[in-house]
C-alpha cells in the first residue's frame, strides 16, 4: 500500500492542479479524461506492467513524458520516462511499471499520475485506473513468492 504520505501528496497535487490551471498561460484543467482502463499485457507477469489506455479531453495535441503507478498491490516506482504523443481528443496506451508485489495487499483504488508536455510548460494529472486484473496479478505473485520462502 502506498505510504500515506504518498497519498496526501497525490491529494493534494489533485487539488492543487486545478487551481494552478486558471493561471495565465496553463492549459485547462484536466488535460486527461479522469478515469482510464488498465490492463495486462501478454508478459504482465514477467514485465510487472501494465497497459494504460489514456483519452484526451483537451483540444491540442500533447506529449506523455512519464507517469507512475499508485496502486495497495504493488510497490510504487519512480516516475517511467515515457515520449508518447497524445493528438487533440485522440486516445493512446501507455506502459507502465509496477513494483514488486505488495504481499499481503493492502486496499484501496489504483490511480496513475501523468506527466503531461505542453510544449513550453509541464504538467501533473492523477488520473483513477480501472484495474480488475491487478488483485489477480497480486495474487500470483504473493503465490510464487511464499513458494519461494518456503523452501
Amino acid at each position: 500500500m502506498p505510504h500515506p504520505s504518498v497519498i496526501r501528496l497525490a491529494a493534494a497535487t489533485a487539488l492543487v492542479l486545478p487551481a494552478l490551471a486558471g493561471c495565465a498561460g496553463a492549459p485547462e484543467y484536466p488535460v486527461l479524461a479522469t478515469a482510464a482502463v488498465a490492463e495486462l499485457p501478454t508478459d504482465s507477469f514477467a514485465t510487472r506492467s501494465i497497459d494504460v489506455t489514456l483519452e484526451s479531453v483537451w483540444d491540442q495535441p500533447v506529449v506523455i513524458a512519464g507517469g507512475t503507478v499508485f496502486t495497495p498491490y504493488f510497490e510504487r516506482l519512480d516516475a517511467a520516462g515515457l515520449d508518447v504523443a497524445l493528438p487533440a481528443g485522440g486516445e493512446v496506451t501507455v506502459r507502465l511499471s509496477l513494483g514488486a508485489a505488495t504481499c499481503p495487499a493492502g486496499e484501496g483504488p489504483t490511480s496513475a499520475q501523468l506527466v503531461i508536455d505542453m510544449g513550453d510548460q509541464e504538467l501533473l494529472q492523477s488520473v483513477m485506473l480501472r484495474d480488475r486484473e491487478l488483485r489477480p496479478l497480486n495474487t500470483r505473485a504473493c503465490e510464487v513468492i511464499g513458494g519461494l520462502d518456503a523452501d
